[in-house]
C-alpha cells in the first residue's frame, strides 16, 4: 500500500523555536516514525533558530531542499528582517508567501494538504497547491485573526484587518476540514467565521510524556543557575506578544518582600528585551531572565520550578491558546493561570484540579495565587500529581493518531473520487471526439441555414457556471433572433416564442442547437452527466 503523502504549510518549522515551529516537526515526524507518512513541509528560513543539526541540506535557488528525520523540508526563501517592527514582519511574510506559492509547485502530488497560520495568508498557498492536484485541503488554526492582529503593537489598519478577515472566511469555507485546539476556539471558528459545524473538529496540542517527565529539583539545570534554594515562578517558552507577561513581572513587584521567591523568565522572543528593561527599572532583583532551553534539557528545566505561569492578554480567549500549558503538566508542577473564563486553560485547569485561576490583567491576585501554593506546599504537591496525571490525555502519540486518522479519512475518498472522475473524463473525452467528428457534417448544414436565414451569427455564446465556480462561455447553434437578449430581455425560452427563428425551431425540436456544447465537453468544460451548468445571474 502507497504511504500517504501529506503536505503542510508553515513558515515557522524546525530550528525555529517557536512553539508552533515544534509542535509542527513533532507531528511531522510523529506521522513519519508512527505512521510511515511521507511528510513535506513549506516552511521559511528559521529566524529564531536552535542549532541545525542533523539537517541534509541541498541548495537551491528559490526554494532550498532539506531533509530532517525523514520529514522533506522545502524552504520557501524569504527576508530574515527582525520581528520587531511591523516593516520586517511583513516583508518576512509576503515573501515567503510568494515563495512558497512557487514552492507548491515543486511538490510531488501529496494526498492531503494542511494549512497552519503563520503567516495568516499562508492558508491561500496551501489552497492553490490543493486545486492543482485535486487533493483535499485543511486549515489547522493556531491562532485567529485579525482578532490576534491586537497584538501588533506598532501596527493598526482597519483595511488589514477587514482583508485578513476576508481571507478567513474564504479559507474556512473552502477547507474540507478545520482544525481547532480546542472548544471555545472551534466556537470561534463557527460563529466568527462562518465554518460549517459538520467540518471543524478539535484536536488540542500536546506534550511528549516520554520525554518530559516529572523530576528532582536537585539537578544540573538547578545548580547551574542558582535556583536550588529558591522558591521558583517560571515562565518557560516563547516571551512574546500574547501572553500579557507585563503583569507577571507587575506581579514580582508584589512578591519582593519575599527573598526566598524568584521569577524566572526561560526562552526567547519579541518582548524579552523590554520586560529586562522594566524589571530592571522597577529595581525587581526577583526577576531573572535564562535563555533558550533545548527540548532535550526540558524535564531538568520545568523539574527547576516549584509553580509555573500562564498567562494570555484578555480578549485572546479562543483565538489563542496556550501550548505552554502541556509541558508544565507533563512536568508535575502546579500553576496559577491569569486567563479568561472561556479560555482552554480554564477548562482543563477545573476538569483537572491542576493549577490556580486568576483574573487576567490583575498582578495583585496573581501574586496572591503564587503565594497561596508558596505556603501551602501539599496544595502545589497534590496539583503537581494530578497535573501529570492529566497530561496523559494530552500526550503526543494519541494526538499524532488523531491527525493521521483525520488525513486517512480525507485522502481515502479523494483518492475513490480521483480514479472516478479520472474514468468520467476519459468517457467525456471519447464520446465527445467521436460526437463531433460524425456530426461534423451537420455542423456545415446547420451553419449554412442560421446564417441563410437573417444574417446573423452562426453561433451564441453564454455565460455559465462550471465546477468550483469557475466561469466558461457554453456555445450553441442561434435559434433566437439577433440582440433577442437585449430587445426582449433574458427571459426563459416558451411555447411558440416569438424571439424563436423558423430554423431556431427544428434545431430546438431536435436539440441540434447544443452540438457545439460537444467542444465544451471536449474541452473540460462540461460533462455528459451531471447538474445543469447554471447562468450566473441564477446562481
Amino acid at each position: 500500500m502507497r504511504p500517504l503523502h501529506i503536505a503542510f504549510f508553515n513558515r515557522s518549522y524546525y530550528p525555529d523555536t517557536t512553539a508552533v515551529s515544534q509542535l509542527l516537526a513533532e507531528l511531522c515526524e510523529g506521522l513519519v516514525e508512527a505512521h510511515g507518512c511521507r511528510v513535506s513541509v513549506i516552511a521559511g528560513v528559521p529566524l529564531l533558530s536552535a542549532e541545525r543539526d542533523r539537517i541534509v541540506q541541498a541548495r537551491g535557488f528559490l526554494v532550498r531542499h532539506e531533509r530532517r528525520n525523514g520529514v522533506k523540508i522545502l524552504r520557501a526563501r524569504g527576508t530574515r528582517f527582525s520581528k520587531r517592527r511591523f516593516a520586517g514582519r511583513f516583508a518576512n511574510y509576503v515573501t515567503y508567501f510568494l515563495s512558497a506559492c512557487y514552492a507548491g509547485m515543486c511538490l510531488e502530488r501529496p494526498d492531503v494538504v494542511v494549512a497552519l497560520t503563520d503567516p495568516p495568508i499562508v492558508g491561500l498557498a496551501a489552497y492553490l497547491a490543493s486545486r492543482r492536484f485535486g487533493t483535499p485541503f485543511v486549515m489547522s488554526y493556531r491562532d485567529i485573526f485579525p482578532e490576534v492582529a491586537v497584538l501588533l503593537e506598532d501596527f493598526r489598519s482597519p483595511t488589514v484587518d477587514r482583508v485578513l478577515q476576508r481571507i478567513n472566511r474564504f479559507l474556512v469555507a473552502r477547507a474540507d476540514r478545520s482544525i481547532a485546539l480546542g472548544e471555545t476556539m472551534r466556537r470561534r471558528l463557527i460563529e466568527g467565521k462562518g465554518a460549517d459545524p459538520a467540518k471543524v473538529v478539535v484536536i488540542p496540542d500536546w506534550a511528549d510524556c516520554a520525554q518530559i517527565t516529572p523530576g528532582s529539583k536537585a539537578n544540573a539545570f538547578s545548580e547551574a543557575n542558582g535556583l536550588l534554594d529558591k522558591f521558583v515562578v517560571m515562565h518557560s517558552g516563547n516571551i512574546g506578544l500574547s501572553q500579557n507577561l507585563d503583569v507577571v513581572v507587575e506581579a514580582a513587584a508584589h512578591l519582593a518582600k519575599y527573598p526566598e521567591i524568584q521569577l524566572v523568565f526561560v526562552g526567547e522572543g519579541v518582548t524579552k528585551s523590554r520586560l529586562q528593561k522594566k524589571a530592571q527599572s522597577m529595581g525587581l532583583a526577583n526577576v531573572w531572565f535564562l535563555p533558550y532551553t533545548p527540548k532535550e534539557q526540558l524535564t531538568q528545566s520545568f523539574a527547576a520550578a516549584d509553580v509555573f505561569v500562564v498567562s494570555l492578554l484578555p480578549g485572546l480567549a479562543g483565538y489563542i491558546v496556550p501550548s505552554k500549558l502541556y509541558g508544565i503538566l507533563a512536568a508535575g508542577r502546579p500553576y496559577v493561570a491569569a486567563v479568561e473564563e472561556e479560555c482552554e486553560v480554564t477548562a482543563i485547569s477545573r476538569k483537572y484540579d491542576c493549577g490556580l485561576l486568576s483574573q487576567p490583567g490583575n498582578a495583585r491576585e496573581l501574586a496572591d495565587k503564587v503565594l497561596t501554593l508558596y505556603w501551602d506546599r501539599d496544595l502545589a504537591s497534590r496539583m503537581g500529581v494530578n497535573a501529570r496525571r492529566a497530561s496523559l490525555d494530552f500526550d503526543r502519540r494519541p494526538r499524532v493518531a488523531e491527525y493521521y486518522k483525520l488525513f486517512c479519512g480525507l485522502a481515502a475518498p479523494a483518492a475513490r473520487h480521483s480514479i472516478r472522475d479520472g474514468l468520467k473524463r476519459g468517457f467525456d473525452i471519447v464520446i465527445s471526439g467521436f460526437g463531433l467528428v460524425l456530426s461534423a457534417p451537420l455542423w456545415a448544414l446547420i451553419a449554412f441555414l442560421v446564417k441563410f436565414g437573417d444574417g446573423g451569427p452562426v453561433f451564441y455564446p453564454q455565460k455559465r457556471i462550471g465546477k468550483g465556480g469557475r466561469v466558461f462561455r457554453s456555445w450553441k447553434f442561434r435559434s433566437m433572433v439577433t440582440d433577442a437578449d437585449q430587445r426582449f430581455g433574458p427571459l426563459q425560452a416558451k411555447e411558440n416564442d416569438p424571439r424563436v427563428t423558423p430554423v431556431g425551431k427544428i434545431l430546438r425540436i431536435t436539440a441540434m442547437d447544443e452540438l457545439p456544447q460537444l467542444v465544451n465537453i471536449l474541452l473540460g468544460e462540461m460533462s455528459f452527466v451531471g447538474p445543469r451548468a447554471l447562468m450566473p445571474e441564477e446562481i
